[in-house]
């Protein structure tokens, strides 16, 4: 009856967010083709209902059709004969003496030829419905003759039904969940932006990601958020996951229940498809490539294609790409109600890990992206065998692991499980275990926790195993470098080097050489650098260890751009830069593309280096380097603000700077916010410019970074200066210049710039003896540090000094 049909069609949603674009797109569909069907497909709970709605409700839709749109929904219909009631109930059809319901409605389609929108929503219902799906078909296909009928359906499957080309409205898969900003939208439109909840919208996001945005999910948990605290809210999610996804205390429905939903699909499956459903529960990436994969990783499985024809024809999985997966509030269900409980497949699963593995690392240049659609499953695989009994085997996948920085976060997991939780590993084991765990805290720059781990490893074993004791010392010496503690790191090293010599341990003796080197560049010792590089370089060339002799190539690169011999820099660092590729070291390659990036930057040749520099930073996100990418964004800064453009300049070192706090660098986080105050300084904004730049300061004093404080006080020295604050300026410069002096390295341009900014200021007070004085002195240690503008400006001001003093033969010379 119609009131049947009526109670069974859900109100227009009022809080909807994220679906402008399908809903145009479906709505335009519609106007724009005389004879339309439209189908939105898609799993339970990701909103099919709802988008139909919102499309028929566009003013446009309304204007073509009139009052001529008719919402029939299908789950409560058994079968075709309910199905043509339902119409005749929808178009008020009479009913006429000695005529079927078909006929009648065949008759009145037929006689009624304006423009018509029919909506069959949860047509899956009569499509897998008991009856058989040839009456449905036949049905359909006589609808489909009638050129004035437009048709939507929604229905979960990856196809619409029947013999005719249905325009599917959304990806490959039907309609995506929502993205991030939608479902945070959803969800505080529905709980209310409560106090407790907005102040902690990390935690929110996180909850609604493992949700995986499916809005029905969210709907659910939204409601339950208006009563129940955040803290609260989490625990019931992580100890009932999709139990607590539901509304009121029965009678539950597709609307109401996310696991009713689910189970409503599920009841369609047969047991190999639902053995297979188990399976890939359990998998966090789903089966990736599964038409090559799937075979290999279940081969006591049977009948595996017709049943994952059978699982997408459900929606119970989604396939993108080649990759089937399942929605986390499904998987969550699926893994609870039917978890897969077959120890063989386990055993399967995990054989075929370790060979794919084994492959995967012999193509490194591929690595990333391979590892990248399985490293769930994998470190999954592996943290349950691993509780069951730890093998050989999964020792070697974490060294595989190690080789790849951007899952370091999945290869500390799997660490730590094994040394929290295996008690009877020989001591060997554990010591590559941790200094995996070391390479892997060195990389995300937590220095004092890979310190810390290090120590462990030392009290462990004592000083008498002279190779572990020599790969603690080279482990803190890369530690120290990494913090510019060039002290502590060339004592650490040279141990190390010399511990290694004694075991005979020429490879890693030879990688200390060379980072002794790199130590050596860094504090601009140039010679002995090039010296120590060279020979790291011959010595890895003879062991035949192609990667060494890259990196060595790659620093000897470095050192020629330091002393600005730039063509001979790029041509060494491009010929790194082709052998780390050959080698598949994606990390090198990205190394070396930013150094010519900052060549072409400091020759001022801007698009190239903005178009190496953002080809950089692509790369060292690829392969998780945030370090690398936060470098590149802030060098892109830079390269603005020497072309002026300061708003860009800003954007890209400010979040330069968040990226470098977020790993904890905050040497370079100091430098960004050193740079910030020289923009706004540059703009003249003097209040903002003074803030950042003695914030600044202070962090490098708390560092200990000497040459950073001093620049930061040359700068709001030359800030008084331009405010006329010439006393205070004098006193700054005075103290910037003795700081820079008391410096080793990198600090002659500083003490020679304080100079020239105090002769400066003098010459504006007509002291000219001593304006005279101190740009002289200026002038002549730019000329000894290579710096022809700083020499230039100055040879300018000591012409200008004589042109004013009427000595004009003089100034003429000079100027």
């Amino acid at each position: 009856p119609g009131s049947q049909l009526e109670q069974a069609t859900p109100a227009v949603p009022r809080i909807f967010f994220g679906r402008d674009l399908l809903i145009k797109e479906g709505a335009d569909y519609v106007t724009n083709n005389a004879q339309a069907f439209l189908a939105i497909l898609g799993p339970g709970g990701i909103g099919k209902t709802a988008l139909a709605q919102k499309i028929i409700d566009i003013e446009a839709v309304k204007e073509k059709f009139e009052k001529r749109c008719y919402f029939i929904p299908c789950d409560i219909l058994p079968n075709v004969a309910s199905l043509i009631q339902a119409m005749l109930q929808c178009l008020k059809i009479p009913a006429e003496e000695g005529k079927s319901q078909g006929e009648m409605l065949n008759d009145y389609l037929q006689l009624n030829a304006r423009h018509t929108l029919l909506v069959l929503d949860n047509f899956e219902t009569l499509w897998y419905s008991k009856g058989g799906r040839a009456s449905v078909q036949t049905f359909l296909e006589k609808l489909f003759n009638f050129k004035h009928l437009c048709i939507l359906v929604t229905m979960r499957g990856p196809d619409g039904p029947g013999n005719v080309e249905w325009y599917k409205l959304g990806t490959g898969s039907g309609i995506p969940p929502l993205s991030a900003d939608a479902a945070r939208n959803m969800f505080f439109a529905i709980a209310g932006n409560k106090y407790d909840l907005s102040e902690k919208t990390k935690a929110v996001d996180k909850l609604l990601k493992e949700l995986d945005y499916v809005p029905l999910a969210i709907r659910l948990i939204a409601q339950r958020a208006k009563t129940s605290p955040l803290k609260s809210l989490l625990r019931m999610w992580k100890e009932g996951k999709t139990s607590i996804l539901r509304e009121g205390k029965e009678d539950f429905s597709r609307l109401t229940s996310v696991e009713y939903s689910i189970q409503l699909s599920v009841n369609l499956l047969d047991e190999d498809a639902c053995n297979l459903l188990s399976v890939i529960s359990f998998l966090p990436n789903g089966i990736p490539m599964w038409v090559d994969n799937l075979g290999n990783m279940l081969p006591n499985l049977e009948n595996l294609d017709i049943s994952v024809a059978e699982l997408l024809e459900c929606s119970l999985i989604s396939s993108n790409g080649g990759n089937i997966y399942i929605l986390a509030p499904t998987r969550e269900y699926i893994q609870r109600k039917y978890p897969s409980k077959a120890d063989e497949t386990m055993v399967l699963l995990e054989t075929f890990y370790i060979e794919w593995m084994r492959g995967v690392v012999a193509n490194k240049s591929n690595m990333n992206k391979e590892l990248q659609l399985h490293i769930l499953n994998i470190t999954k695989i592996l943290n349950v065998q691993i509780g069951k009994m730890l093998k050989e085997e999964h020792i070697e996948v974490v060294e595989f692991l190690g080789q790849a920085p951007k899952f370091y976060a999945a290869v500390v997991e799997v660490i730590d499980n094994i040394l929290v939780n295996i008690q009877d590993m020989n001591i060997n084991q554990k010591n590559n275990l941790q200094f995996i765990k070391v390479d892997v805290l060195i990389w995300n720059a937590k220095w004092i926790e890979a310190e810390d781990e290090v120590r462990s490893i030392e009290e462990k074993n004592g000083l008498n195993h002279k190779n572990i004791t020599a790969r603690c010392f080279q482990k803190l010496g890369n530690i120290y470098e990494m913090q510019n503690k060039y002290n502590e790191a060339t004592d650490m090293l040279s141990k190390a080097k010399t511990q290694f010599e004694e075991i005979g341990d020429w490879l890693e003796a030879t990688q200390c050489l060379q980072r002794l080197g790199e130590i050596h560049r860094m504090q601009a010792r140039y010679n002995e650098a090039t010296e120590m590089v060279s020979k790291a370089k011959t010595q890895f060339e003879q062991i035949g260890d192609q990667l060494g002799a890259a990196q060595c190539l790659q620093s000897l690169g470095n050192i020629y751009r330091m002393q600005d011999r730039n063509s001979e820099a790029t041509e060494l660092l491009s010929k790194a830069k082709t052998q780390f590729e050959q080698i598949g070291d994606q990390l090198g390659a990205a190394q070396c593309l930013q150094r010519l990036g900052d060549i072409y930057r400091m020759q001022a040749r801007y698009s190239e280096a903005i178009e190496t520099l953002s080809k950089a930073k692509g790369q060292f996100e690829e392969i998780g380097s945030q370090l690398g990418a936060a470098q590149c964004l802030n060098g892109l800064g830079d390269i603005h603000y020497m072309q002026d453009r300061y708003s860009e300049a800003t954007e890209m070192v400010s979040k330069a700077k968040t990226q470098f706090e977020q790993i904890g660098d905050q040497l370079r986080a100091a430098q960004c916010l050193q740079s910030l105050g020289d923009i706004h300084r540059m703009q003249d904004r003097y209040s903002e410019a003074t803030e950042m730049l003695s914030k600044a300061k202070t962090q490098f004093e708390q560092i200990g970074e000497q040459l950073g404080a001093a620049q930061c006080l040359q700068s709001l020295a030359d800030i008084h200066s331009m405010q006329d604050r010439d006393s205070e300026a004098i006193e700054m410069l005075s103290k910037a210049k003795t700081q820079f002096e008391e410096i080793e390295i990198g600090s002659q341009l500083g003490a020679a710039q304080c100079l020239q900014s105090l002769g400066n200021i003098y010459l504006v007070q007509d002291r000219y003896s001593e304006a005279t004085e101190l740009l002289s002195k200026a002038k002549t240690q730019f000329e000894q540090i290579g710096d022809q503008l700083g020499a230039a400006q100055c040879l300018q001001r000591l012409g200008d000094i004589h042109r004013m003093q009427d000595r004009y033969s003089k100034a003429t010379e000079m100027l």
